[in-house]
Protein backbone atom coordinates (compact mmCIF):
# COMPACT_ATOMS: atom_id res chain seq x y z
CA UNK A 1 0.00 0.00 0.00
CA UNK A 2 1.41 3.37 -1.03
CA UNK A 3 1.50 6.14 1.55
CA UNK A 4 1.78 9.89 1.17
CA UNK A 5 5.01 11.46 2.32
CA UNK A 6 4.90 13.85 5.25
CA UNK A 7 7.87 15.94 6.35
CA UNK A 8 9.32 16.97 9.69
CA UNK A 9 12.12 19.55 9.87
CA UNK A 10 14.22 19.96 13.01
CA UNK A 11 17.08 22.37 13.75
CA UNK A 12 18.40 21.26 17.11
CA UNK A 13 21.18 23.89 17.25
CA UNK A 14 19.27 26.81 15.72
CA UNK A 15 19.78 29.31 18.56
CA UNK A 16 22.69 30.83 20.56
CA UNK A 17 20.34 32.00 23.34
CA UNK A 18 21.18 31.25 26.97
CA UNK A 19 18.37 31.52 29.55
CA UNK A 20 19.23 34.10 32.21
CA UNK A 21 19.14 31.49 34.98
CA UNK A 22 22.17 29.67 33.58
CA UNK A 23 24.07 32.58 32.07
CA UNK A 24 26.41 33.10 35.07
CA UNK A 25 27.62 29.50 34.82
CA UNK A 26 28.29 29.78 31.09
CA UNK A 27 29.64 33.33 30.70
CA UNK A 28 33.34 32.39 31.09
CA UNK A 29 33.03 29.60 28.51
CA UNK A 30 31.01 31.75 26.09
CA UNK A 31 33.72 34.42 26.17
CA UNK A 32 36.34 31.94 24.93
CA UNK A 33 34.26 29.52 22.88
CA UNK A 34 34.31 29.31 19.10
CA UNK A 35 30.95 30.05 17.51
CA UNK A 36 30.44 26.56 16.08
CA UNK A 37 30.52 25.12 19.59
CA UNK A 38 27.68 27.42 20.65
CA UNK A 39 25.19 26.90 17.83
CA UNK A 40 24.78 26.12 14.10
CA UNK A 41 24.49 29.49 12.33
CA UNK A 42 22.36 29.52 9.20
CA UNK A 43 20.30 26.45 10.03
CA UNK A 44 17.23 28.28 11.34
CA UNK A 45 16.87 30.26 8.10
CA UNK A 46 17.35 27.21 5.88
CA UNK A 47 15.06 25.11 8.03
CA UNK A 48 12.27 27.68 7.95
CA UNK A 49 12.51 28.09 4.17
CA UNK A 50 12.58 24.33 3.63
CA UNK A 51 9.64 23.75 5.95
CA UNK A 52 7.63 26.28 3.94
CA UNK A 53 8.49 24.60 0.64
CA UNK A 54 7.64 21.14 1.96
CA UNK A 55 4.63 22.27 4.00
CA UNK A 56 6.39 20.55 6.88
CA UNK A 57 6.24 20.82 10.64
CA UNK A 58 9.23 22.88 11.81
CA UNK A 59 10.97 22.50 15.17
CA UNK A 60 13.86 24.93 15.75
CA UNK A 61 15.80 24.61 18.99
CA UNK A 62 15.45 27.72 21.13
CA UNK A 63 18.57 27.69 23.27
CA UNK A 64 22.35 27.38 23.09
CA UNK A 65 23.71 23.86 22.84
CA UNK A 66 26.04 24.62 25.78
CA UNK A 67 23.02 24.64 28.08
CA UNK A 68 21.84 21.27 26.83
CA UNK A 69 22.42 19.64 23.45
CA UNK A 70 19.02 18.84 21.97
CA UNK A 71 20.70 16.55 19.44
CA UNK A 72 22.25 14.26 22.07
CA UNK A 73 20.86 11.29 23.94
CA UNK A 74 20.45 11.51 27.70
CA UNK A 75 23.43 9.21 28.24
CA UNK A 76 25.81 11.06 25.91
CA UNK A 77 28.85 12.59 27.57
CA UNK A 78 28.32 15.90 25.74
CA UNK A 79 24.65 16.33 26.65
CA UNK A 80 25.78 19.16 28.94
CA UNK A 81 28.81 21.42 28.54
CA UNK A 82 31.38 21.19 31.39
CA UNK A 83 30.09 24.26 33.31
CA UNK A 84 26.54 22.93 33.26
CA UNK A 85 27.62 19.37 34.06
CA UNK A 86 29.29 20.75 37.21
CA UNK A 87 26.01 22.21 38.48
CA UNK A 88 23.89 20.39 41.10
CA UNK A 89 21.64 17.62 39.79
CA UNK A 90 18.59 19.74 40.59
CA UNK A 91 19.72 22.37 38.09
CA UNK A 92 20.41 19.81 35.37
CA UNK A 93 17.02 18.23 35.97
CA UNK A 94 15.42 21.67 35.67
CA UNK A 95 17.14 22.19 32.31
CA UNK A 96 15.95 18.83 31.03
CA UNK A 97 12.38 19.40 32.20
CA UNK A 98 12.13 22.95 30.84
CA UNK A 99 13.94 22.51 27.54
CA UNK A 100 15.11 19.05 26.51
CA UNK A 101 12.10 16.86 27.26
CA UNK A 102 9.51 19.28 25.81
CA UNK A 103 11.48 19.68 22.57
CA UNK A 104 12.04 15.98 22.01
CA UNK A 105 8.46 15.19 23.01
CA UNK A 106 6.99 17.67 20.51
CA UNK A 107 8.95 16.09 17.68
CA UNK A 108 8.09 12.58 18.83
CA UNK A 109 4.40 13.44 19.00
CA UNK A 110 4.44 14.87 15.49
CA UNK A 111 6.13 11.78 14.02
CA UNK A 112 3.71 9.48 15.84
CA UNK A 113 0.74 11.52 14.66
CA UNK A 114 1.85 11.36 11.02
CA UNK A 115 2.52 7.64 11.19
CA UNK A 116 -0.89 7.08 12.76
CA UNK A 117 -2.36 9.01 9.81
CA UNK A 118 -0.74 6.43 7.53
CA UNK A 119 1.99 8.75 6.24
CA UNK A 120 5.55 7.88 5.34
CA UNK A 121 7.59 10.28 7.51
CA UNK A 122 10.70 11.92 6.11
CA UNK A 123 12.59 13.70 8.89
CA UNK A 124 15.29 16.21 7.94
CA UNK A 125 17.53 17.41 10.76
CA UNK A 126 19.38 20.57 9.63
CA UNK A 127 22.88 21.34 10.94
CA UNK A 128 26.01 23.22 9.96
CA UNK A 129 29.68 22.47 10.63
CA UNK A 130 32.90 24.42 10.94
CA UNK A 131 35.15 24.33 7.82
CA UNK A 132 38.07 22.98 9.86
CA UNK A 133 38.35 21.16 13.15
CA UNK A 134 41.50 20.24 15.05
CA UNK A 135 43.62 21.05 12.01
CA UNK A 136 41.53 18.98 9.59
CA UNK A 137 39.93 20.83 6.66
CA UNK A 138 36.46 19.59 5.73
CA UNK A 139 36.21 19.79 1.95
CA UNK A 140 32.53 19.02 1.46
CA UNK A 141 29.92 21.74 1.23
CA UNK A 142 27.06 19.45 2.24
CA UNK A 143 26.99 16.17 4.09
CA UNK A 144 23.98 13.88 3.77
CA UNK A 145 23.91 11.69 6.87
CA UNK A 146 21.89 8.47 7.01
CA UNK A 147 22.06 4.85 8.13
CA UNK A 148 23.67 2.87 5.27
CA UNK A 149 22.28 -0.38 6.73
CA UNK A 150 18.66 0.76 6.39
CA UNK A 151 17.62 0.01 2.83
CA UNK A 152 15.07 2.80 2.54
CA UNK A 153 17.52 5.48 3.64
CA UNK A 154 20.37 4.06 1.56
CA UNK A 155 18.23 3.84 -1.59
CA UNK A 156 16.93 7.38 -1.23
CA UNK A 157 20.36 8.78 -0.32
CA UNK A 158 21.99 7.30 -3.43
CA UNK A 159 19.44 8.90 -5.75
CA UNK A 160 19.26 12.16 -3.80
CA UNK A 161 23.03 12.63 -3.88
CA UNK A 162 22.93 12.20 -7.66
CA UNK A 163 20.44 15.05 -8.02
CA UNK A 164 22.16 17.25 -5.43
CA UNK A 165 25.41 17.00 -7.38
CA UNK A 166 23.76 17.48 -10.76
CA UNK A 167 21.87 20.65 -9.77
CA UNK A 168 24.85 22.32 -8.08
CA UNK A 169 28.00 21.04 -9.75
CA UNK A 170 30.21 23.56 -7.94
CA UNK A 171 29.21 22.20 -4.52
CA UNK A 172 30.76 19.05 -3.03
CA UNK A 173 28.15 16.70 -1.57
CA UNK A 174 29.29 13.62 0.33
CA UNK A 175 27.50 10.82 2.17
CA UNK A 176 28.03 10.58 5.93
CA UNK A 177 30.63 13.36 6.12
CA UNK A 178 31.89 15.02 8.24
CA UNK A 179 30.06 12.69 10.66
CA UNK A 180 28.58 9.22 10.44
CA UNK A 181 24.83 9.02 10.10
CA UNK A 182 24.67 6.34 12.77
CA UNK A 183 26.43 8.45 15.41
CA UNK A 184 24.39 9.63 18.39
CA UNK A 185 21.76 12.14 17.37
CA UNK A 186 18.06 12.92 17.21
CA UNK A 187 17.39 11.05 13.95
CA UNK A 188 19.21 7.84 15.02
CA UNK A 189 17.13 7.73 18.22
CA UNK A 190 13.91 8.06 16.24
CA UNK A 191 15.08 5.36 13.83
CA UNK A 192 15.31 2.93 16.71
CA UNK A 193 11.91 3.90 18.07
CA UNK A 194 10.24 3.55 14.67
CA UNK A 195 12.43 0.84 13.16
CA UNK A 196 9.43 -1.19 11.97
CA UNK A 197 7.48 1.80 10.67
CA UNK A 198 7.85 4.02 7.56
CA UNK A 199 10.19 6.58 9.12
CA UNK A 200 13.26 7.85 7.24
CA UNK A 201 15.71 10.08 9.10
CA UNK A 202 18.39 12.24 7.45
CA UNK A 203 20.74 14.87 8.79
CA UNK A 204 21.85 17.62 6.41
CA UNK A 205 25.17 19.18 7.38
CA UNK A 206 26.04 22.47 5.66
CA UNK A 207 29.58 23.85 5.68
CA UNK A 208 29.70 27.17 7.53
CA UNK A 209 32.07 28.59 4.90
CA UNK A 210 28.94 28.99 2.73
CA UNK A 211 26.74 32.12 3.05
CA UNK A 212 24.01 30.09 4.72
CA UNK A 213 21.92 32.86 6.30
CA UNK A 214 22.19 35.23 3.35
CA UNK A 215 21.38 32.55 0.75
CA UNK A 216 19.04 30.39 2.83
CA UNK A 217 16.42 30.46 0.09
CA UNK A 218 18.85 29.09 -2.48
CA UNK A 219 19.99 26.21 -0.27
CA UNK A 220 16.44 25.37 0.77
CA UNK A 221 15.25 25.32 -2.86
CA UNK A 222 18.24 23.19 -3.83
CA UNK A 223 17.42 20.63 -1.16
CA UNK A 224 13.70 20.73 -1.95
CA UNK A 225 13.99 20.35 -5.73
CA UNK A 226 16.53 17.57 -5.55
CA UNK A 227 14.56 15.71 -2.90
CA UNK A 228 11.42 15.90 -5.04
CA UNK A 229 13.37 14.62 -8.05
CA UNK A 230 14.77 11.76 -5.96
CA UNK A 231 11.37 10.76 -4.60
CA UNK A 232 9.87 10.81 -8.10
CA UNK A 233 12.67 8.62 -9.43
CA UNK A 234 11.80 5.03 -10.32
CA UNK A 235 14.75 3.93 -8.23
CA UNK A 236 13.14 5.34 -5.08
CA UNK A 237 9.52 4.69 -6.03
CA UNK A 238 9.08 1.90 -3.44
CA UNK A 239 9.98 4.08 -0.44
CA UNK A 240 6.42 5.07 0.44
CA UNK A 241 5.00 1.59 0.23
Amino acid sequence: MRREFAYVITCEHASPQVPERWLPALEPMLAQCEEHRIWDPGTAEIGAELASLLEASFFPGELCRLVVDLNRSLTHRDLFSPPIAALPDTEKTAILCRHYYPYRHRVLQEVESLLTANKCVLHLSIHSFTPSLDGEVRENDLGLLFDPWRKGEKDLADVWLHYLRRRARDLICLPNRPYLGISDGHAPVLRKLFRRQPYLGFELEFNQKLPLSENAGFYARWVHRTLMSALESKTAAHLNE
